[in-house]
């Protein structure tokens, strides 16, 4: 996961979080836990990299400089590639499977939530459609796109919070993802889950050391 107290979220008065209390002080801490939410799918992405077998570059498989096996890469390597693009369309991640004369790629854009506004699960898919069509042209390899939410279970509800804009082939659950790269979804979930007792206790030590909450909490004999 990731760390509250190593987030630093908005300090200030003016924070949205700020007017909704009426307090600056539980305004910057629930900016905070907002910070870390949302670095999240960051965290995410870097715990399946160290798992998977990242052993090839983007531009082996475009040189075809590549051998038998399940191999991942980053947007970040994309980015880092020969392979052109004429705006930001790198998905989260490529996973290439090579096995006999089989050889696919997957085009995963991963998430952390399940839930999306229709306008922008219509975007990404369009962006992913494009990013498919060129990187097609580019490599001897069938091409699929899919959405990954990794913390869902179910297919049917990812499409559903993608509001009906994907398909079920399309959809990826975590377990189906762990799956393709042979990583362990359970090493996965437990390397994620390790933050939470500290998170737990500094989120709670930090409203109470609010002195408008503690004296709150005292009115009500709760503290």
């Amino acid at each position: 996961m990731a760390l509250i107290e190593k987030r630093k979220g908005r300090r200030d008065a003016n924070s949205g979080y700020s007017r909704v209390f009426g307090n600056q002080q539980l305004g910057s801490l629930i900016s905070r836990v907002h910070a870390t939410s949302i670095s999240a799918g960051n965290e995410l992405e870097k715990i399946i990299s160290s798992l998977a077998n990242i052993t090839i570059t983007l531009d082996d498989i475009i040189d075809e400089n590549f051998f038998e096996g399940v191999f991942l890469i980053t947007k970040n390597s994309v980015k880092k590639s020969k392979l052109k693009l004429f705006s930001n369309l790198e998905p989260d991640l490529l996973i290439f499977k090579i096995k006999n004369k089989h050889q696919h790629c997957y085009i995963v854009e991963l998430k952390d939530g399940d839930n999306f506004d229709t306008k922008k699960s219509s975007g990404e898919k369009e962006n992913m459609k494009k990013f498919e069509n060129h990187i097609s042209k580019k490599i001897q390899f069938t091409t699929s796109i899919h959405f990954c939410c990794f913390n869902q279970n179910s297919r049917h509800m990812i499409v559903n919070g993608f509001k009906g804009r994907i398909s079920e082939e399309e959809a990826l659950t975590g377990q189906e993802l762990c799956d393709i790269l042979n990583i362990d979804y359970n090493k996965v979930v437990s390397m994620r889950e390790k933050d939470q007792k500290a998170n737990f206790k500094f989120f709670l030590d930090s409203l109470v050391e609010i002195p408008q909450i503690s004296t709150y909490l005292k009115t009500k004999n709760l503290f």
